[in-house]
């Protein structure tokens, strides 16, 4: 697939950073765009008013299981509504993610913060993937690209919530992978290090808590964080290839562009 055109596409946590660049982007490009973020981006309507994209936003907690039967229910009606143009592909981008709450395994006692982060990280995308297949089955090409992390990969210090909702989002792509649904491609991907306000969290955190705060500080200082539009880019230039899904636990510096 050389093209995305005559795309659907729906994409979470697009209020800013990755998420922001990845909605911008696709609001250049001809298709659909479905949006599930805590609020409405006004830009994003703007952008997608000067091009050829159907933009439909959701705005919702995603860890909020209410509020998120209602979205899921919306998103199957506006992918609906957007098969109906018989688009070439159907895709789906799980891009929303929290990283607290940070602290030593033995400080871990606040149960929302928890709770939320498990939500937000992996039960959503969990749930939200059984109505996207359902939705569009009898679609012939259907993608799922679920943000992963290298924490998922490797144990961080204090980072041991973040890490376990990451590692759970890996083995969940592999299940998926292993079910074979119909013309349906999957990967688990991991985007770099990039200058984002998540970024800007992890160096806020005390030490005590993420004594590893200063390996990012100086990454930061050094400019060597990737930017959010040039990984944006990459990533849907992935998932547009006739290749995707092939790994899927991926890296996109694994990618040459």
């Amino acid at each position: 697939m050389s093209t995305q055109a005559n795309t659907v596409t729906v994409l979470t946590g697009c209020t800013k950073g990755l998420g922001l660049a990845m909605a911008t982007q696709l609001t250049a490009q001809p298709g659909s765009l479905i949006t599930l973020s805590r609020s409405v981006v006004p830009a994003l309507s703007a952008a997608a008013s000067k091009g050829q994209t159907h933009l439909t936003q959701i705005p919702v907690d995603l860890g909020n299981g209410q509020a998120l039967k209602t979205a899921a229910q919306q998103m199957r009606e506006a992918i609906g509504q957007a098969l109906t143009q018989k688009p070439t592909s159907v895709r789906i981008i799980h891009n929303a993610g929290l990283v607290h709450p940070v602290a030593p395994a033995d400080q871990q006692t606040d149960w929302d913060a928890i709770n939320m982060a498990f939500n937000v990280n992996i039960t959503a995308p969990i749930y939200l993937n059984a109505h996207f297949l359902q939705a569009t089955e009898g679609a012939p090409d259907r993608r799922i690209m679920l943000i992963s992390s290298g924490a998922g990969r490797n144990g961080t210090h204090g980072w041991d919530v973040y890490c376990a909702t990451k590692a759970a989002m890996d083995r969940y792509s592999q299940v998926i992978d292993v079910e074979k649904h119909a013309n349906t491609r999957v990967s688990s991907m991991a985007p770099g290090v990039i200058d984002t306000p998540m970024q800007e969290t992890i160096r806020a955190t005390p030490l005590d808590k993420f004594p590893n705060r200063q390996r990012f500080e100086d990454m930061h200082a050094q400019g060597v964080l990737a930017q959010a539009p040039e990984t944006a880019r990459r990533l849907l230039t992935i998932l547009q290839r006739d290749d995707y899904g092939q790994t899927v636990i991926d890296d996109v510096r694994n990618h040459t562009f």
